[in-house]
């Protein structure tokens, strides 16, 4: 570069100007000069250019290059033009089938998965449209009323089940529930006053106690309804609870009209059915916690339509609700079942409904009502079933026939269930023995399963209500139970050296029993010694004071030498053989003519009375001889 100044004006302002620019020129020359050689340099350099020397997100391209070597090393094949081991157990499936690429097998496995969960979700899919009905049980239900509701225990298979009170005033319905077996054999009952019609009611589980929820009618002072209320209390055996007792506790329902609950015990969710002008419904689905706790969250409400307002019963499946509809005999609304949904509110099913026919293809009595269903879910497999009861037989003969939609397995599941509770060969097992008794049992009216069953003698001793316990081995025998829920029980005892006893007595529906009558098997006595008792002697070793019983009949026989003393007590008969009440009778005297009365109380004494003979003072001793009536 080349300058061209004046130095004429060195001595002027301009002159330090020209000299700064002469500097910087000679500056930027050398910085050139020097990045000349170091280009020269790299060029030549044998290190220069290294990957290990060029970053890359961190790492050195190095390592990059190294890293992606070592994946294309695992997936090149052998010399061999084999695959190496990681590549082929990749591209074949456990058959042995070999795939074109891992990406055609990965394709198959996802093809596969697909198909599994397809299976899984018709595994475990129901629709009751597509299954037909079979007959389940029927139900031995403790009044001669209606069947209105039925729910199932989920966790023991009992059920429980609501009739109307016979027994109802005009003002306020009572409604009884009844709790069965899984055969319908009837267990025990309690009854709700003033409880209302029992159209439905909820079954809550807790802490291990069995909660019923329903509703429940507010009654004046003159017993006439005024209201509704929703509510929950303990079911309680054997007794009748009102409204101010029972251990009711009552529940906020969100709502001002007639509401009746159902629960569904497996997903914790309470459905109420609103019952609004014209019979129409409204069912609101809640958290049946929340609801428990006063909070008011709606998760889901259907409106039904006003074809299907004529109700008999309603269940829910999480966010499903089943609905059965008809009246007497189809005869203005058909028996149908229909499926709602909540998420959505429509209605999704409704088929027709016509199982409950008799032998002969009639329903009896030609009467049919529709009456209650409940959806089940096995708490082990998730498996379904759809059980609605229909309500045939003529007044004071109704049946209650309990049918079943069953999904797969679930049909096989309960006949398994249902044969353990039945004796199908003469009353007994198909190995031709009786059935045992349940080892807590300790009362034998508690047992009302129809049957032969048996018992030994140390099993006989701890039955509280045995009339002759730890005598011998026993067969109980139950049979089947009236309209009522009556049964008859009968004992026989199992003795080869001694004659057969026989009892029997009745059990009422409510679990009272009556009395054991003996019942005469032959005329042979088996006599026992009777201990004398206040001065009476026996004057024959030979004819002892002894006694016997046989078909409900005490036998008294011996000689007795008994002090003359107006009223003494000369022995005690033991209990099981005293009569219900004191009984009297005239005995024979020795060395004289004439008799002596003699008295057999109620608890037991024999007592002897005055004499009506020719001489007293030659009285020796009474042939006392008599009998009398346990009862």
């Amino acid at each position: 570069m080349t300058l061209y100044l004046d130095k004429r004006h060195g001595d002027t302002p301009n002159s330090n100007l020209f000299a700064q620019l002469d500097q910087n020129a000679e500056k930027t020359e050398t910085e050139v000069n020097l990045l000349n050689n170091k280009l020269k340099y790299h060029e030549n350099s044998q290190t220069a250019h290294k990957s290990s020397q060029i970053d890359h997100g961190g790492l050195s391209l190095s390592t990059k290059i190294d890293t992606m070597e070592k994946r294309y090393n695992n997936l090149e094949l052998k010399a061999d033009g084999t695959n190496i081991k990681e590549v082929l157990d990749l591209r074949i499936n456990r058959e042995g089938e070999e795939f074109d690429s891992a990406n055609l097998r990965v394709e198959a496995i996802e093809k596969s998965v697909s198909d599994i969960d397809a299976a899984v979700q018709k595994e475990y899919e129901f629709d009751y449209t597509t299954i037909p009905p079979v007959y389940h049980t029927s139900l031995g239900l403790a009044d001669k009323t209606v069947l209105q509701c039925f729910v199932i225990d989920e966790e023991t298979g009992d059920i429980y089940a609501t009739q109307v009170g016979s027994g109802n005033s005009n003002q306020s319905e009572n409604f009884v529930i009844t709790r069965m077996n899984q055969n319908g054999v009837m267990l025990d009952n309690m009854t709700a006053v003033h409880g209302g019609h029992g159209t439905t009611i909820g079954l809550e589980r807790e802490n291990g106690k069995i909660y019923i929820w329903s509703n429940y009618n507010v009654v004046d002072s003159n017993g006439s309804t005024i209201g509704n209320d929703l509510v929950r209390f303990p079911y309680t055996p054997g007794t009748t609870i009102n409204g101010g007792n029972g251990g009711i506790k009552r529940y906020n329902k969100f709502n001002d009209v007639y509401t009746i609950p159902v629960i569904d015990q497996k997903n914790g969710l309470i459905a109420l059915r609103l019952r609004k002008e014209n019979d129409d419904s409204v069912v609101q689905l809640r958290k049946l916690s929340e609801l428990k706790n006063g909070i008011d969250n709606l998760l889901g409400e259907i409106v039904i339509p006003s074809d299907l307002h004529y109700l008999q019963g309603f269940t829910i499946d999480g966010y499903d609700l089943y609905w059965y509809t008809g009246d007497t005999n189809s005869a203005s609304y058909p028996a149908e079942l229909s499926l709602f949904s909540f998420k959505d509110g429509k209605l999704k099913k409704r088929i027709t409904c016509d199982f409950g026919r008799g032998e002969d293809g009639k329903y009896e009595g030609d009467f049919r009502e529709p009456e209650s269903i409940f959806l089940y879910k096995d708490r082990k497999t998730g498996k379904k079933s759809l059980f609605a009861a229909i309500a045939t037989g003529s007044v004071g003969k109704r049946l209650a026939k309990v049918y079943a939609y069953h999904s797969k397995d679930n049909a096989s599941k309960f006949a398994n269930d249902l044969s353990q509770g039945f004796q199908g060969y003469a009353l007994t097992k198909n190995n031709g023995k009786a059935k045992r008794l349940p080892d807590s049992l300790t009362y034998l009216k508690n047992y009302r399963n129809v049957g032969s069953f048996y018992m030994t003698t140390a099993e006989s001793s701890n039955m509280k209500d045995h009339p002759s316990p730890g005598d011998a081995g026993w067969w109980l025998i139950n049979e089947a139970a009236d309209p009522s829920g009556a049964v008859v029980q009968t004992l026989k005892r199992y003795s080869t050296g001694r004659d057969i006893k026989l009892y029997t007595r009745v059990v009422n529906g409510a679990g009272d029993a009556g009395d054991w009558v003996e019942v005469m098997t032959s005329q042979q006595l088996n006599w026992t010694n009777l201990s004398l008792k206040n001065g009476a002697s026996n004057p024959d070793s030979g004819d002892k004071l002894q006694y016997a019983i046989n078909g409900g009949i005490v036998f008294i026989r011996g000689r007795v030498t008994i002090p003359k003393t107006d009223g003494v007590v000369f022995a005690i008969l033991p209990a099981g053989a005293r009569p219900g009440k004191a009984w009297f009778g005239g005995c024979q005297v020795a060395g004289t003519t004439g008799e002596r009365k003699i008295d057999v109380r109620a608890n037991g004494e024999i007592v002897a009375w005055g004499f009506s003979v020719n001489n007293v003072d030659a009285v020796t001793y009474t042939y006392v001889n008599f009998s009398f009536p346990l009862s």
